[in-house]
């Protein structure tokens, strides 16, 4: 890559902390520039304000949802008269029907949590038209695809704290009898189970997402259990 190209430029735009810090630790380096917004709202006042090269983008998202935000940015580039900047969804739904809302809405690509480090900046890369492999950073090459452990776990204890809130919402969800509040904590905590590499509570996870889904109040309990015990466990084998 030619040196005298500035850094991309990235917008990442999502609710949780522990994927804003999980992503932040996978494209942290000199060669990128990153600004973070926790909502669709924020979102589009960043990119009303600043200049990008690509946005990361989550879908369920409060305020404003990530394809509200994504048409509302479209919008200005439309009435800007400039080019389309790649906008990438980033989310742990994978039907088809979720690929063709965000194609709907103007997303650019749709990445599937969990996503990895070399899958993450191989299409950053692309979409950035920088063909050519980032800079290796000195002890990377001893890392492969995952980031340093000793960084990952000190993100844990963000992991952690906002699984624990997320299982706290899914309890007070059930008492409410509010099964649409399950499945979105389910899908929250799917995801971002997933890409911390527990992937048994990120079934838990799916598992709260589809009784929400289909509003089966007694085997979200049951999935609320069975996520609350592997949580407990893995503070226990990774502990903070």
């Amino acid at each position: 890559m030619s040196q005298t190209l500035a850094p991309p430029r990235l917008l990442i735009v999502d609710d949780n902390r522990d994927n804003l810090a999980l992503i932040r630790l996978f494209l942290e380096s000199d060669h990128f520039s990153i600004d973070e917004a926790v909502n669709g709202a924020r979102a589009v006042e960043l990119f009303t304000a600043n200049a990008y090269d690509l946005v990361l983008m989550d879908l369920e998202m409060p305020i404003v949802d990530g394809y509200e935000a994504t048409r509302r940015i479209r919008a200005l580039e439309q009435a800007r008269g400039t080019t389309p900047v790649p906008i990438l969804a980033l989310t742990a739904h994978a039907l088809d029907e979720h690929r063709l809302r965000c194609q709907e809405a103007g997303f650019t690509d749709f990445l599937v949590k969990p996503v990895r480090k070399a899958a993450m900046l191989g299409v950053l890369l692309g979409h950035l038209g920088r063909n050519e492999p980032l800079p290796v950073q000195p002890d990377a090459a001893t890392r492969g695809d995952a980031p340093d452990p000793a960084r990952l776990a000190a993100l844990l204890p963000v992991f952690y704290d906002v699984s624990r809130q997320a299982l706290e919402a899914v309890q007070t969800a059930l008492r409410a009898g509010d099964l649409e509040a399950v499945r979105a904590q389910g899908h929250r905590l799917k995801g971002s189970a997933g890409s911390y590499g527990f992937s048994e509570l990120a079934q838990a996870g799916a598992a709260l997402e589809r009784a929400g889904e289909q509003g089966d109040r007694v085997a979200a309990g049951t999935a609320w259990e069975w996520a609350s015990a592997l949580l407990a466990k893995a503070r226990l084998d990774w502990p903070a």
